[in-house]
């Protein structure tokens, strides 16, 4: 049995020296594909993590480390073209956006001005699409890798949405077992399962595990709710005792099947 687990958080560049990045040590992760070794029916697991991300300590664990959000895909993609996978968790910290240009507030406002000049009269309409397109197309304040200077003032970061990674898994490994996450922050528990739900329905995972920031520490402190296909979900506490519970679930429904 094949194994596939991402732990961690990604990184997006600003610049060579720079960067933005969803911090997480990857201690459930770890934790998850630890468990998972202990399995004797478990053959490798292929670990797929942020570069400062926790290596669990066994021999049937690949560690690949990956950066960004496009490195993370043309992970997956490797592994998933190579070998068939029984069991996808989807632990990892993704960033939701990445940084698409910097330029300066004084660059915006030229390219604003340029623009609006260029395509008088407008309406109200037609003067807002233009100062939207302006603000896409902002020239940059540093061109490839290079190093943005200390000394510009009002630096600005224009983001762009990054593909999501869940929903390659379903397109590459559609027999795989594949656990979800969602995340919240301070939500009602209702609105946290529907959310965790959604996810599920959406990207046709056999289980989501739902939690929320208040309820998650880097140490031990963890509460989850692990939910199924029914919308059923049981509440776990502790890191360890969730790795057990997803662990045991995926080991399950694996069973199921045969």
């Amino acid at each position: 049995m094949n194994i596939l687990i991402t732990a961690g958080g990604t990184t997006e560049k600003i610049d060579s020296v720079r960067s933005i990045s969803n911090f997480s040590p990857g201690k459930l992760g770890s934790l998850i594909a630890a468990r998972f070794a202990a399995e004797p029916a478990v053959d490798k697991i292929f670990y797929l993590c942020g570069t400062a991300a926790l290596i669990p300590p066994s021999e049937k664990v690949e560690a690949l480390h990956a950066g960004s959000v496009s490195d993370l895909a043309a992970a997956i993609q490797q592994v998933l073209a190579q070998t068939s996978v029984d069991i996808i968790v989807h632990a990892m910290a993704v960033s939701d956006y990445r940084v698409k240009t910097v330029t300066t507030a004084a660059r915006l406002a030229d390219s604003i001005v340029t623009d609006l000049e260029a395509a008088k009269p407008l309406g109200s309409e037609a003067a807002a699409s233009t100062v939207v397109s302006a603000i896409k197309n902002a020239a940059p304040a540093v061109g490839g890798d290079g190093k943005i200077r200390s000394d510009v003032d009002d630096m600005l970061l224009m983001m762009e949405r990054t593909p999501k990674i869940i929903a390659l898994f379903q397109a590459l490994s559609p027999q795989s077992t594949l656990v979800g996450f969602k995340l919240l922050d301070h939500a009602p528990l209702d609105a946290l399962i529907d959310a965790g739900f959604q996810v599920l329905t959406q990207n046709k995972c056999s289980f989501v595990l739902a939690n929320d920031l208040r309820d998650v520490s880097s140490q031990d402190a963890h509460v989850g709710y692990l939910i199924d296909k029914e919308k059923h979900y049981t509440r776990y506490a502790g890191k360890t005792v969730i790795a057990d519970a997803i662990v045991s679930a995926t080991m399950n429904e694996r069973r199921n099947r045969c």
